[in-house]
Order: structure tokens, then C-alpha cells, then sequence
């Protein structure tokens, strides 16, 4: 049977409100992943960055949607809630559980303290798929899975458009600019085959000592070289490192331990020595 013409202009507007809906929550999502501020914490898999659910609708209020417009109008936070809660029925974000350590319970007079100590430590997660209501408190925390593409990777992404379709022109170059680009593409590749290079003697050096004292000695050749957190000058620091694998094993049980003793309240921290790496470095 085949439909009217009011059947069809019907599913044409339920698809174009649906289009529409859909482009309002890009819209307001991208914002929100801007403006909403987030922490560092873990999960099983990667290092993922996390909000509560009451900062992001308090960033929701406070946005240009707060106010009268056709596309969204948010006046409550009712609203803001029902809103963030169609969100993560798309999987714009992922809820996550925060994980327990065991002993955590135990009663502390001193509970100010301990949600201080809490927010310097990087939380613990476990993703839940299956969530279906948001929750307007600070304790409730979720992850973005949207990711909008932001200005600098279209900025990196015609960069390299660039320079693969000037490497396609090479033969065309100027014969200065052709002699320049042999001369820099050289010296990159010495470079690379020097850092190489390193890198295996690094592997043969701690080798070497290990097996020379059966375990007992690690040798790092420039032990920070891989750290990317460090600059250019501090992974060059210190030349090198000769460990006691045992003695540096039996200290990290010890400020584990320790650790555990002042999460759970059962010694100060002015009880607590701190630990004292046992590292031979120049």
C-alpha cells in the first residue's frame, strides 16, 4: 500500500528533528568537553581524564543555553540532568565506578584531611557500558567518548597534506633547495641511526652487568632517555645508574606498606620516614 502525502511529509519532519537533535548535542557536547574541567585517573586499560556529574551540569547552567533560544533551553538543573542523561544514552561520555580499596571503611575523626590526601592521588576506575541514569553529584564520575576534532589536528592534518605533496614535487625544486633537503634529510637519518644506536648499547651494557652479577646489579646507560615527561637537558641526567636490584625491591615493599598504613589511618605521616633512593649517579 503506498502512503500519503501526509505519511510521507511525517517521517520527512521526524528525520529532520532527529537530524536536528542530533546536531544540538554535538554542538552542546563539544562545549561541555571544553568548558567542563577534568582530573587524571586510571583504569584497567589507559589513563583516562574524568569529571563529576555535578561540574558539568553546572557548566550546562552556566552556558549560552541557559538562556531562551529555539535549539536548547535549559532553566533547571532537572532539566540540565535530563539533557546529560540523553547524552550518555548516545555514549557522548561513559559512566565510571570508582574502585574501593579494601579498608577503606574505617571510621576517621579526621575526614577533611583524608578527602584532601584523596584528591592529590590519581583515582581508580572501572568503566560501566550498561549505565542508563545520570547522576547530579560530585561523586558520580564519567568520561568523554566523544571526541571533536579540534582546530590543531585540522591545522596537522593540512601540514602533512603539505608536505606530502611538496615531497612529491622534489624533482621540480630549485637545485639549492634540492642540495638543502639532502643535506637535512642526511643528517636526520645520522641522527636517527646515532639514537639507535644508543639504544643498543644501553641493551648490551645492562646485559652485561646483570648477568656478571647474576642478577644482583641493573646498569642504565642515561637511565632517563625514554622518560618524555623530562626536557631535552634533564633526560641527560645522570649519565648513569647502578642499582641493587634487591635493596631497591625491599625499600619499594617498605614505602608500599607504609603508604597503606597512612591511608588507613593507622600512623601519622610524621611517623612515616620517607623513603631514600639508593642510586649511584654522576
Amino acid at each position: 500500500m503506498a502512503k500519503s502525502k501526509d505519511e510521507k511529509e511525517r517521517e520527512t519532519q521526524i528525520k529532520e528533528e532527529k537530524k536536528r537533535v542530533l546536531r544540538v548535542m554535538e554542538e552542546v557536547s563539544k562545549y561541555l568537553q571544553n568548558e567542563t574541567k577534568t582530573s587524571e585517573g586510571k583504569t584497567k586499560e589507559k589513563t583516562v581524564n574524568y569529571f563529576s556529574g555535578a561540574a558539568v551540569v553546572d557548566v550546562l547552567l552556566n552556558s549560552k543555553w541557559a538562556e531562551e533560544n529555539d535549539d536548547l533551553y535549559v532553566q533547571t538543573r532537572d532539566e540540565a540532568v535530563e539533557f546529560c542523561t540523553g547524552l550518555l544514552a548516545q555514549e557522548y561520555f561513559i559512566a565510571l565506578r570508582e574502585k574501593k580499596k579494601k579498608g577503606t571503611d574505617i571510621d576517621s575523626t579526621d575526614s577533611k584531611e583524608k578527602e584532601r590526601k584523596k584528591k592529590k592521588k590519581n583515582l581508580k576506575f572501572e568503566i560501566v557500558n550498561d549505565a542508563e541514569a545520570f547522576y547530579d553529584l560530585p561523586s558520580q564520575y564519567y568520561m568523554w567518548k566523544y571526541s571533536p576534532m579540534g582546530k590543531w589536528a585540522w591545522i596537522i592534518g593540512g601540514a602533512v597534506l603539505l608536505g606530502v605533496i611538496a615531497m612529491a614535487l622534489v624533482p621540480v625544486w630549485p637545485s639549492e633547495a634540492q642540495i638543502a633537503f639532502q643535506y637535512l634529510t642526511t643528517g636526520s637519518g645520522l641522527f636517527l641511526g646515532f639514537l639507535i644506536a644508543l639504544l643498543v648499547v644501553r641493551a648490551i651494557l645492562f646485559v652485561l652487568v646483570w648477568g656478571g652479577s647474576k642478577g644482583v646489579y641493573h646498569f642504565w646507560l642515561l637511565p632517563n632517555i625514554n622518560d618524555d615527561r623530562l626536557g631535552v637537558i634533564e633526560t641527560l641526567k645522570p649519565l648513569y645508574s647502578l642499582n641493587n636490584y634487591y635493596e631497591e625491591k625491599e625499600k619499594k615493599e617498605r614505602r608500599r606498606r607504609r603508604r597503606e598504613l597512612r591511608e588507613l589511618g593507622q600512623v601519622s605521616e610524621s611517623d612515616v620516614p620517607s623513603g631514600v633512593e639508593d642510586k649511584k649517579n654522576i
